[in-house]
């Protein structure tokens, strides 16, 4: 209880750091009570859990005032993520500019997008891989033109219906990643409101990294970081190699203030009728009000109010934070909108390829495919249903 209670003070300070920083101010002194060695260290890593480092980096006078250790994890959290930025630019660039020459369009999503549509400096936001969007009919031509820039494609996490992980290594040592996808969402239930033809129709362009490149429109950007940020909460991601289950970043907060800075008060009704109409109230409430707690974003009054209205009883939240695969699937399959599809759930749910079983069971590695298929439809059962891999 004592430690969790440090979290939590230490989050608090940590978004008066970042307001400081959105504002160009001062961080806030230090608290005298700190000067503890382990609390130094909680706080260098709870800085790392927000993704923050660079924006701290930015305060006037940053980190003059904080105990060594902590002002030297952050200075090296940057140096890292500059580096990262560098490195990763370095490799999706040229990526980008070959679909561009190919005419395939394409269209960066996510944290890339909001890098570069809404930080001055895109290491800032702290991300470890690009999602990129295609149309489905460009599919070969943009995997050909994966392997011919150097990269490889990842088998694992097995399951993904719309989206492929792709991998290369740059002479750093760091291995990046680019998530390829033909649907914005992995999942039939979440295509309800994350259509791809959406995403396309409003499109803005991405000048900082080729030519030809787009992301959504700032309302499309909210509402799929919004519903990226349920899925995580309810499901974990990754940070520095952990599974965090139930964490809010402060990055995200940063994005939800950015982006909402930027609407018009007809892109905030768009946005309403939006939820209003996809039952996406719910989802994007939360980002909303999570980025208000912690950051003071300030939300139209009639727009939060129509959002709170039409929050109750969310289908598609509860998909979300109640996971499980067989109600997974009858969910997906009765969503799915054709019969490609739908045998597509099917095949994943029954079969698994050997790659993904070998790394499932590796002490059965001389066990036949059958048998292995057999271990996995058991621990299944026996874990009640709970497998899920992404949104």
């Amino acid at each position: 209880m004592q430690a969790q209670r440090l979290i939590e003070q230490a989050d608090a300070y940590l978004s008066a750091c970042v307001r400081a920083a959105l504002g160009g101010e001062a961080a806030p002194a230090w608290p005298a009570a700190w000067d503890d060695g382990a609390v130094h260290q909680l706080l260098a890593a709870r800085i790392g859990f927000h993704g923050i480092a660079v924006l701290l980096g930015e305060m006037p006078d940053a980190l003059a005032d904080w105990p060594q250790p902590v002002a030297d994890a952050v200075r090296e959290e940057m140096r890292l993520a500059a580096l990262w930025e560098a490195t990763h630019r370095a490799q999706l660039v040229p990526l980008l500019a070959r679909m561009a020459a190919a005419n395939i369009p394409a269209m960066v999503m996510k944290g890339t997008a909001v890098a570069y549509l809404f930080y001055a400096q895109p290491a800032a936001r702290r991300r470890g891989d690009s999602d990129l969007l295609i149309h489905p009919s460009d599919l070969e031509s943009t995997r050909a033109l994966l392997e011919d820039c150097g990269f490889q494609r990842r088998d694992d996490p097995w399951g993904l219906h719309f989206q492929e992980t792709w991998e290369v290594a740059c002479r750093s040592g760091i291995v990046h990643a680019v998530d390829l996808h033909w649907q914005p969402a992995d999942r039939p239930v979440l295509q309800g409101l994350l259509r791809a033809e959406w995403f396309w129709q409003d499109k803005v362009p991405v000048t900082g990294l080729a030519p030809g490149v787009h992301a959504p429109d700032p309302v499309m950007m909210l509402v799929h970081g919004a519903v990226n940020q349920a899925w995580h909460r309810a499901r974990g991601f990754n940070v520095e190699g952990d599974t965090v289950l139930g964490g809010r970043r402060l990055i995200w907060a940063v994005d939800y203030a950015r982006i909402a800075a930027s609407l018009s008060p007809s892109d905030w009704l768009r946005l309403a009728r939006f939820c209003e109409d996809h039952d996406a109230a719910a989802i994007v409430m939360a980002a909303l009000a999570g980025a208000q707690r912690d950051l003071g974003l300030r939300v139209p009054p009639d727009i939060a109010e129509r959002l709170a209205r039409a929050s109750d009883d969310s289908p598609t939240l509860a998909y979300i934070n109640e996971p499980g695969v067989f109600r997974e699937f009858l969910r997906d399959l009765a969503a799915a909108e054709d019969m490609a599809t739908r045998w597509l759930l099917i095949r994943m749910l029954a079969f698994a390829p050997r790659s993904h079983l070998l790394r499932k069971y590796p002490e059965r590695a001389h066990w036949p495919t059958l048998l292995l298929q057999l271990c996995r439809y058991f621990d299944g059962v026996r874990r009640r249903g709970r497998w899920s891999v992404g949104p």
